[in-house]
C-alpha cells in the first residue's frame, strides 16, 4: 500500500459510519436500439418504474443523453419522469444526470419546478458536467474546455431560483443576454406597462424544497469538496472512476468539507452507483460475456487504457459487482466507497454501459429488479418502504 493510499483509507476511517442506513434505487442509462420506437423504450422505463415502486425501491435514477439513442433514449428525463409521476405515487423520481453545461438555468428551474409540483415533492436532481455526452458539445454550440465555468454558472442561477429569491438583474447579468433596460410602449403587449419586463421576478411555481435535493458528479477531490460548499449531495459510481483513488476520495473530500462546514455529518448526502448482474456464478458470466466486454475495452484504449488493457474477467471483478446474490453481496460489502458512506444507492440490475453489448434491458427487467430488492439488498441491511 503506497503512502498516499494508507494516508487516504485513515482519512476514510474516521469519517465511515458503520452501520448507517441506506435507500435503494435503481439506474438505468435506458438504451435503446436504434429500430426500436422510443414509444416502446419509454413504456418499458415506466412500467419498471411502477414496478419497482410495487417491489419496495426507493427510488428510481434515470440518465439523460442527446443524439445518440445506443448512448442512452432519454435527452429529456423531465418529460418521461412526468409520465412516471402519473403512475406513482411515493417513489423518488432522480434524474443521473442533467447536463448542466447545455441546458438553461431558468428554462430548467421551471421544468424542475413544475415536476415536483405533480409529483408532490419526488424530484431529486441530479447534475453533471455533460462528461458522458462528449458528442453534444459542438452541437449545442458549448466549448468544451469551458464546461466548469458553465456548470458553476448555470448552478449558481439555479441555486439562486430555487431559494426563491427575486431573478431578473441576477440572471440577466450571468446569462449574458443583452436587453433594453427598458420597452418601449410599442413593444408593451395588450396594453401591459413597458416597465414589466425590468421588474423583479421570482420562479413560479415556487420549489423551495428542492433547493435541498440536488445532487453533483465530482472529477476531482477539489470538485467533490466545492459540492458540500454548494450543500449538495455528491454521486459517484462512474465505472471508469477508480473506488479508491477517485470515488473514495471524492467522498473523504465532500465529507471532510461538509464536517468542517456545519461540525456533522447528519445532512451530508452521498449518492452510489453500481453495476451489477445476476447470474449462476461470476465465472460462468464474465465467460459468457467475453467478447462482449472485449468490445467495450476496445473503445476504452484512447481514454481509460487502464481498464482497456486487463483481461475480460479482470475488467468485470473491476468494474461491475456480478454472480450469484451472495457472491454480489459479498463484493458490494467488500466496497470500501460504499456502506458507512452512502445514504442513497442506486445500482443498475445490467451492466450497460460498462458492458456495452450482452445485457441489453437487463437494466429495466423487473425480475432482476424484484432479486436484487428481495435477495441482496436487504443482506447490506436496507428495508424495503412499508406498503400502502
Amino acid at each position: 500500500m503506497s503512502v498516499s493510499e494508507q494516508a487516504l483509507e485513515e482519512r476514510a476511517a474516521r469519517l465511515h459510519q458503520p452501520g448507517k442506513q441506506f435507500t435503494l434505487g435503481f439506474f438505468t442509462q435506458v438504451p435503446s436500439p436504434a429500430d426500436q420506437r422510443a414509444r416502446r423504450t419509454y413504456d418499458e422505463l415506466i412500467e419498471s418504474i411502477v414496478a419497482a415502486e410495487e417491489i419496495g425501491y426507493d427510488s428510481v435514477w434515470i440518465g439523460q443523453h442527446h443524439f445518440s439513442p445506443e448512448d442512452g433514449g432519454v435527452p429529456s428525463p423531465l418529460v418521461v419522469l412526468a409520465a412516471a409521476a402519473a403512475r406513482t405515487t411515493r417513489i423518488q423520481l432522480g434524474t443521473a444526470v442533467v447536463a448542466l453545461p447545455f441546458e438553461h438555468p431558468i428554462r430548467l428551474a421551471e421544468d424542475l419546478a413544475v415536476l415536483d409540483e405533480i409529483s408532490g415533492g419526488r424530484v431529486q436532481v441530479g447534475l453533471g458536467g455533460a462528461r458522458g455526452d462528449l458528442q453534444a458539445f459542438n452541437t449545442f454550440g458549448v466549448d468544451f474546455s469551458a464546461r466548469h465555468e458553465l456548470f458553476d454558472r448555470n448552478l449558481e442561477i439555479l441555486h439562486h431560483l430555487l431559494e426563491g429569491r427575486e431573478c431578473t438583474e441576477f440572471t440577466h447579468n450571468r446569462i449574458g443576454a443583452s436587453l433594453p433596460s427598458q420597452l418601449s410602449a410599442s413593444d408593451s403587449v395588450a396594453g401591459q406597462q413597458a416597465s414589466a419586463d425590468v421588474e423583479p421576478k421570482r420562479l413560479y411555481p415556487s420549489a423551495t424544497d428542492l433547493r435541498g435535493r440536488l445532487w453533483q458528479t465530482a472529477s476531482s477531490e477539489d470538485r467533490a469538496r466545492k459540492i458540500a460548499r454548494n450543500g449538495n449531495g455528491l454521486m459517484i459510481g462512474a465505472f471508469h472512476d477508480h473506488v479508491i483513488f477517485h470515488q473514495l476520495r471524492f467522498i473523504v473530500g465532500y465529507l471532510e468539507e461538509w464536517l468542517a462546514l456545519h461540525g456533522n455529518l447528519e445532512d451530508a448526502r452521498v449518492g452510489a452507483q453500481r453495476f451489477t448482474f445476476h447470474g449462476e456464478s461470476a465465472d460462468a458470466i464474465a465467460d459468457e460475456l467475453g467478447p462482449h466486454v472485449a468490445a467495450t475495452q476496445r473503445t476504452l484504449d484512447d481514454r481509460f487504457p487502464q481498464l482497456g488493457a486487463l483481461s475480460p474477467e479482470e475488467y468485470l471483478r473491476t468494474v461491475t459487482r456480478s454472480g450469484t446474490a451472495s457472491e454480489i453481496v459479498a463484493q458490494l460489502r467488500g466496497d470500501p466507497a460504499l456502506f458507512g458512506f452512502v445514504t442513497h444507492f442506486f445500482p443498475t440490475t445490467g451492466l450497460f454501459p460498462s458492458v456495452r453489448t450482452g445485457t441489453a434491458g437487463a437494466d429495466l427487467d423487473i425480475d432482476r429488479l424484484r432479486i436484487f430488492a428481495e435477495d441482496i439488498a436487504p443482506e447490506l441491511g436496507w428495508k424495503p418502504a412499508a406498503p400502502h
